[in-house]
């Protein structure tokens, strides 16, 4: 007769949530993205500038978006992180942020991030 002890649980798979990291992002900046992500089903993080390489590293965002000003202020060191992480840089206009162009973009780029990256069921 088995005990309790021979049945062996299945293993459970980790589960990826796609993330957006904000990175250094106003009040505005934070509820356009939020309300994009709403409709491409994505998860909304926030951090500030010199925080950024920790959190990307931890939360393995698809995309990392700030504003063109952030983004101006080391292109070169956010286009890195975008690649040591497999993410993509959306630099947003302070003063152009169309709701729907908003979420069009993060869609597109999270399907770009997701292609350069293996699959999450452990099939390519």
């Amino acid at each position: 007769m088995r005990g309790v002890s021979d049945f062996e649980a299945p293993t459970l798979k980790q589960m990826q949530i796609p993330v957006a990291l904000i990175v250094g992002g106003s009040d505005r900046l934070i509820g356009a993205v939020s309300e994009a992500a709403v409709v491409a089903q994505v998860l909304v993080a926030e951090c500030s500038v010199t925080d950024a390489p920790t959190m990307a590293a931890q939360m393995r965002p698809l995309v990392l978006v700030m504003s063109e000003e952030v983004y101006g202020t080391d292109r070169e060191g956010f286009d890195s992180l975008a690649r040591d992480v497999r993410s993509r840089v959306l630099a947003v206009a302070d003063d152009h942020m169309d709701p729907a162009q908003l979420e069009q973009q993060l869609a597109e780029l999270m399907l770009e991030a997701e292609g350069q990256r293996p699959s999450w069921t452990g099939e390519f």
